[in-house]
């Protein structure tokens, strides 16, 4: 699939807050319905715990948040902030995958190092432990294939349950699975990373689906470093901050731009400033369709059945 120039909004802790605030029904209904319209391609919620120039705060769950926003929405990408020094991954794969199941579709994840609540789940190297954790999550959402389901009411089987498999995933996280969930609609929701250091920038290169940088003299670097390891298809996309007048033009040098900055009050100019011909407005596009990935490679082979047929 060609790509387009992609548009993602970031959405700050306390914009998040006052949208799903309980007595806002009518203004999350509002906003779902003209994020939808301007035809921009996802959003980010829960970006700025994995900021270290943020003042730490309390926050809504992305995840909730997301979860919320997808019933209030039919298009628009969601994509979660999560930390696996925080979550567990085999918790990630089964969120996200219940939530793309959910969105039909829609979600991706913000992976980070960081977190400003980090928990307890592994000693290793928090960049280490990141890259192991979306091997993990990528080897959990295979292990129910979605095709295992057959709903068959004439034999009484709902699901071909020696397909599914343990992952025996041995590393900073040791996880066997199998997950508790179906293989999610879009078989690998994509993982964004934004790199807070060159180092961690040859990471992430190797192991996201979509890159978001700090501004276009970071694309131009990034285009022109060859790593023979860096992932085959993967969107690059560039950082932006936004203020009423500002820019609202695509980046030029990466594949779209994610802009950050806006408040509820801004908003409303932001969404009418991107506004497009929503080209992706069918709910059956996924958020890998508007990245313009490719269909998402098998990573399991064979595996240890968890159920095997007696």
């Amino acid at each position: 699939m060609s790509r387009h120039s992609v548009v993602g909004l970031h959405l700050d802790a306390t914009v998040v807050t006052e949208l799903l605030d309980a007595r806002q029904r009518v203004r999350r209904e509002e906003f779902g319905r003209t994020v939808d319209e301007s035809g921009i391609d996802f959003l980010v919620l829960g970006g700025d715990r994995q900021d270290e120039t943020e003042p730490g705060r309390t926050t809504i769950d992305a995840t909730v948040a997301a979860t919320v926003l997808a019933r209030h929405t039919t298009s628009v990408g969601l994509v979660v902030a999560a930390a696996p020094v925080r979550d567990h991954p085999f918790n990630l794969a089964r969120r996200l995958g219940s939530l793309d199941h959910g969105s039909h579709g829609r979600v991706g994840w913000l992976v980070g190092p960081a977190d400003q609540t980090s928990g307890p789940w592994t000693n290793a190297d928090p960049v280490v432990a990141a890259v192991d954790a979306v091997s993990v999550v990528r080897e959990l959402w295979e292990s129910w294939p979605g095709d295992s389901i057959v709903d068959d009411a004439d034999r009484g089987v709902f699901a071909e349950s020696e397909r599914i498999v343990y992952i025996d995933h041995a590393g900073p996280f040791s996880v066997s699975g199998p997950l508790n969930v179906p293989e999610p609609p879009q078989r690998k929701p994509p993982v964004f990373w934004r790199p807070a250091n060159e180092a961690e920038l040859v990471t992430a290169r190797r192991t996201a689906d979509a890159l978001v940088l700090p501004d276009e003299d970071a694309v131009r670097r990034h285009r022109a470093y060859f790593d023979p390891d860096a992932a085959r298809d993967q969107v690059v996309l560039v950082d932006r901050w936004w203020a009423p007048g500002g820019d609202p033009s695509p980046a030029t040098e990466a594949d779209g731009v994610v802009f950050r900055g806006a408040t509820t009050t801004t908003l409303p100019a932001l969404l009418d400033a991107v506004r497009r011909e929503p080209i992706f407005q069918d709910p059956r596009h996924t958020l890998r369709d508007r990245l313009g990935l490719q269909t998402a490679e098998t990573l399991l082979a064979g595996g240890r059945s968890a159920f095997p047929a007696s």
